[in-house]
């Protein structure tokens, strides 16, 4: 599984929060994190949950918040868990009161020097936009605070503090790819005044006792006002719950296969379809591969790309780790590693507007699944889904290499509201020609299928995807 939330519209997830976000939603939560602010998605479910102002949970509530600690607790050698308890001298009261819980917003009072807010809840080193800081969510503790309890392997190191008041817990995660900066820190704060507990991602490029200092620097604010720049906007412990319920069930790999029936769609190189039904068509008319990045321009570059080239603009090989799982009482390792050839992959696609009216922000998407027969099926996977072997000691591979990220990470026309990936206007009969550009691992140019439907996902396959058609762009 993979999350495909901060693709387009977003800046890229870092590639260790991706991967260390994707472990946990196996594991434990199978589901989106938290979000924050108004985004369109968000803000009617925020409206509706909250007309109110408050959640009601159930017909118990406790006096006081005092009576609640959060805590850790050892669990094996490098096992933690953390939960949040009643004090033993204290006892629970019952009333006939209903707890409630109010909408909140969030004040951060402290950021180290050069941290700049990106987004609310999100924040980064000037000079490491996206590429580190911190990033906050939330839950909202709507079956009681002392419900609160999750449990992490591969734990460093770890400490009780407290965070202007309220107990907080710190741990620390290996960092095992020196020259990347990876989320290996996470904070847990319980707001138990407000019945909210923050769970706070920390940066290799942020300290430790900076962490701790923004933590401790965060207030929550109840307010009633929805329109909140920083409004929070939580997931109930309950939903939490439930999917962690859901992710303990068998998964099957649905979307990684599709027969050659499935796929007689595809098209090759300088054919003409439809990607929608409002008379957009599109044709990659060409496709260049490259050892350097002379094609593109400079100015477009993300720091993503600044460092995956050296002084001569060459593309540098991917590393390649193969790692070992840490757990309750054992760390991750590497294993063994190894270096791929990059390439850029770089293509001219042609958007025409068939119709009689001019389209205006017409949203465009570019991925580039690798896709191979097998077994008489097409099947999605990279060198990330390769298996260990009888005796192999590692379990997992990472690709620490730009060619990891399957979206494409270049392009050249930028519209609508966020500048980003739109092109502003097509008027009848018009074509708009978008350059986009992938980095890929040189033994996967033979695997290469460009999806530009721009509803379905590129790491599996869609029924839109599908009826839409795939551009095979395989280099022999």
């Amino acid at each position: 599984m993979r999350l495909e939330d901060m693709k387009y519209d977003f800046p890229k997830m870092p590639k260790e929060m991706k991967d260390m976000i994707e472990r946990e939603v196996e594991k434990q939560v199978n589901t989106e994190q938290p979000q924050f602010g108004r985004s369109r998605r968000t803000a009617g479910r925020i409206a509706a949950a909250s007309l109110a102002a408050v959640l009601i949970c159930g017909t118990t509530a406790f006096a006081g918040v005092g009576i609640y600690r959060m805590r850790q607790e050892k669990a094996g050698a490098h096992g933690v868990n953390v939960n949040i308890a009643g004090s033993a001298d204290t006892q629970m009261i019952e009333t006939k009161e209903s707890l409630t819980i109010p909408n909140v917003k969030m004040e951060v009072g402290y950021l180290p020097d050069g941290m700049v807010k990106t987004e609310t809840g999100k924040y980064s080193f000037e000079n490491a936009l996206y590429l580190g800081g911190v990033s906050m969510a939330f839950f909202r503790m709507d079956t009681g605070d002392d419900k609160f309890e999750v449990q992490h392997g591969d734990v460093l190191s770890s400490e009780d503090f407290s965070a202007n008041g309220h107990d907080a817990v710190y741990l620390e995660y290996p960092k095992l790819y020196e020259e990347e900066i990876t989320f290996n820190q996470r904070i847990y704060v319980a707001f138990t005044d407000v019945h909210y507990v923050m769970e706070l991602y920390a940066a290799s490029d942020v300290s430790k006792e900076e962490a701790m200092k923004i933590a401790e620097s965060v207030k929550l604010i109840p307010t009633e006002n929805l329109e909140e720049e920083d409004l929070v906007v939580a997931q109930d412990w309950s939903k939490y719950q439930e999917n962690m319920n859901k992710a303990e069930e068998p998964v099957e790999q649905a979307g990684m296969a599709a027969s050659k029936e499935e796929m007689n769609h595809t098209h090759a190189i300088g054919d003409s379809f439809a990607v929608n039904d409002q008379g957009l068509t599109a044709k990659v008319s060409k496709v260049q591969v490259l050892d350097d990045i002379s094609l593109l321009d400079a100015s477009l570059l993300d720091e993503d790309f600044k460092n995956q080239v050296d002084e001569n603009g060459k593309l540098r090989p991917a590393v390649i780790q193969y790692m070992k799982e840490g757990g309750l009482d054992e760390l991750s390792q590497e294993v063994t590693s190894r270096e791929a050839a990059q390439k850029l992959v770089y293509a001219d696609v042609e958007y025409t507007n068939t119709s009689d009216k001019e389209m205006k922000d017409v949203l465009f998407v570019g991925g580039l699944p690798r896709i191979s027969e097998s077994g008489g099926q097409m099947q999605i996977g990279s060198v990330e889904e390769e298996k260990p072997g009888t005796g192999d000691e590692w379990e997992r591979v990472i690709n620490h290499g730009l060619s990891s990220f399957w979206e494409m990470t270049y392009y050249d026309v930028h519209g609508g509201e966020r500048g980003n990936n739109y092109i502003e206007s097509i008027k009848p009969n018009e074509t708009v020609t978008v350059h986009m550009a992938w980095v890929v691992l040189e033994e996967e140019l033979g695997t290469l299928y460009l999806n530009l439907d721009t509803s379905g996902g590129c790491y599996e396959f869609s029924d839109s995807s599908l009826e839409i058609g795939y551009v095979d762009i395989r280099q022999q």
